[in-house]
């Protein structure tokens, strides 16, 4: 068996390379390099643009400029490429909520899973020994390493995320709200409460105000809108953020640096009661079933899978082989029944 990945974990990482960029932002301002910040990044004339504020700006002026399709065809490429990599790696919420000591998503997850659990193997009952309404209860079947079961939540209605990024989405209503409001009043609304502008806009306004003495009002606005997004929105990032729905749509074509798993080291797909890496994910991916799964499109490669398999059966290849990252639910079945026969 092989042994878990040590060292740094993925939060840790991205939670530089989150802080890298803001750096990198702060010596563009102190040395004047032009490089921008994460809404357009670049050196000189290239630059990546933000894929929303780019159609937002075209739809605003009417117009399509060069150099603006240049930034959004980088943007998109980028997103073909990498998928969704970007809310991960890039985009300063998560540094954020970690400054407000906020819990990732994936830690709330593992806590509903176990607490789920545990009413599971209660009988119905929770931890007071009240009884569970049926709808609350999400046990599909339960989990259990004793007897060698192995078990599917789904989510407190019962009803799997498999809709996710379609046309019941709210992100999806969002970004369209979002492209109808920068037609009908002719300027980008979205981008004056995006949290990745208004995050490099406090810094620029802060800077500016230690060097030239500008205190504004943008210094006490630009944070309040920010802490409203992060501490009361908190589900921003699942259930409203456009940028993360667009990005989605155009990541249906991403076929490279897909979470594939190893059907030989899978300790599920040996029989063995596991499911690390669906309680670990932060969007709720599962890469054994399919149906029971938010769609792989959705994955923001975070590495948190990666990290969690105590057998490192799971890889991020450039380029996985036909049929590799596909979801393997007729494995578990058949692992399943053949386990349930050694039981017999």
């Amino acid at each position: 068996m092989a042994k878990k990945p040590g060292g740094m974990s993925p939060r840790t990482k991205r939670l530089l390379t989150a802080s890298l960029f803001v750096v990198l932002v702060c010596v563009g301002l102190a040395f004047h390099t032009g490089t921008g910040t994460l809404s357009m990044l670049g050196v000189g004339s290239v630059a990546a643009l933000c894929p929303l504020g780019g159609v937002e700006v075209a739809i605003a002026s009417r117009a399509i400029v060069p150099a603006g399709v240049i930034g959004l065809t980088i943007a998109a490429v980028l997103v073909l490429v990498f998928g969704r990599a970007f809310c991960a790696w890039g985009c300063p919420m998560g540094l954020l909520r970690r400054l407000f000591g906020l819990k990732s998503p994936a830690q709330k997850r593992a806590e509903k899973a176990r607490k789920r659990l545990a009413d599971a193997d209660n009988g119905g009952e929770n931890a007071s020994g009240d009884s569970v309404p049926a709808g609350q209860v999400a046990a599909v079947v339960v989990e259990s390493a004793k007897s060698g079961a192995l078990a599917t939540i789904v989510t407190e209605s019962g009803a799997p995320d498999s809709g996710r990024g379609g046309a019941g989405d709210s992100r999806m209503w969002v970004l369209g709200g979002a492209l109808l409001s920068t037609a009908a009043f002719g300027f980008p609304v979205f981008c004056l409460v995006c949290p990745v502008g208004l995050t490099f806009a406090t810094i620029i306004c802060l800077w500016r105000a230690l060097q030239f003495g500008e205190a504004t009002l943008s210094l006490l606005v630009f944070p309040a809108i920010l802490i409203v997004e992060v501490v009361v929105l908190r589900r921003w990032c699942h259930n409203l953020c456009p940028l993360g729905a667009l990005m989605s749509l155009i990541a249906r074509g991403n076929k490279t640096f897909r979470a594939t798993l190893d059907d030989k080291a899978c300790l599920r797909l040996q029989g063995v009661a596991c499911g690390k890496c669906a309680d670990a994910c932060p969007e709720g991916i599962d890469l054994h079933d399919g149906a029971l799964s938010t769609p792989r499109h959705e994955c923001i490669k975070c590495g948190e899978c990666r990290f969690a398999c105590p057998v490192q059966a799971i890889t991020f290849p450039f380029l996985p082989k036909k049929g590799d990252d596909a979801p393997v639910k007729a494995g578990v079945a058949q692992a399943n029944e053949s386990r349930g026969e050694a039981h017999e």
